[in-house]
């Protein structure tokens, strides 16, 4: 398998329930200099996510790695708008009337201040209750660890987590298989409910 194949198999299995709008964004780490990822990501994944119909911005960059968020503008859009998130993230000091761009220039801004700070699980379509629970440390156990802590809904998240997974297995069986990436996405955007 050539180097842009490897890439594009990768990061349609790492980022399908994002290709399938089911999830907002995810966020990747790349390293410089670990099975050359970060250079094929430099010179092929803007080309790449266009292909797919996602965008990505920085989050961090310095001589280690590269911290990136990848999103599906639309389902990002869908849940930032949500009235209860607007509401957690204008409490935290973003402008409640600000678009897309200016709620990610915030998230960059305040990942250069915080390492990782939290309401990013918003971002990545965390329920709130559930952000808010692990930004409190709570002395409370989480009733289930999955792509996140579950402190809220464990049925939600689980239905969250099977779909999640379910595009996962279509990208999957889809490369095993050796179908075009054109079908793989179709099939993930189009099957993952199933």
């Amino acid at each position: 398998m050539g180097e842009e194949d490897y890439l594009k198999n990768f990061f349609t299995y790492l980022l399908s329930p994002v290709i399938a709008g089911i999830k907002p964004s995810s966020t990747i780490t790349l390293t410089r200099g670990t099975k050359g990822l970060y250079n094929l990501w430099q010179s092929m994944g803007k080309k790449f996510l266009d292909e797919i119909g996602l965008k990505s911005i920085n989050l961090r960059e310095d001589e280690k790695s590269l911290v990136a968020l990848v999103y599906n503008e639309n389902a990002l859009e869908n849940t930032l708008s949500q009235e209860c998130n607007l509401t957690f993230l204008e409490d935290i000091g973003y402008c409640r009337e600000d678009n897309i761009d200016d709620l990610l220039s915030g998230l960059i801004s305040r990942y250069k201040e915080v390492h990782c700070p939290h309401e990013l699980g918003i971002f990545l379509g965390i329920p709130l209750e559930d952000v808010k629970a692990f930004m409190e440390c709570t002395r409370e156990n989480c009733l289930m660890c999955g792509y996140w802590k579950v402190y809220g809904d464990k049925e939600k998240a689980t239905r969250i987590f099977n779909h999640y997974d379910k595009s996962k297995d279509i990208a999957m069986k889809g490369i095993m298989k050796g179908v075009t990436l054109n079908n793989i996405i179709y099939d993930i955007k189009e099957n993952w409910y199933m």
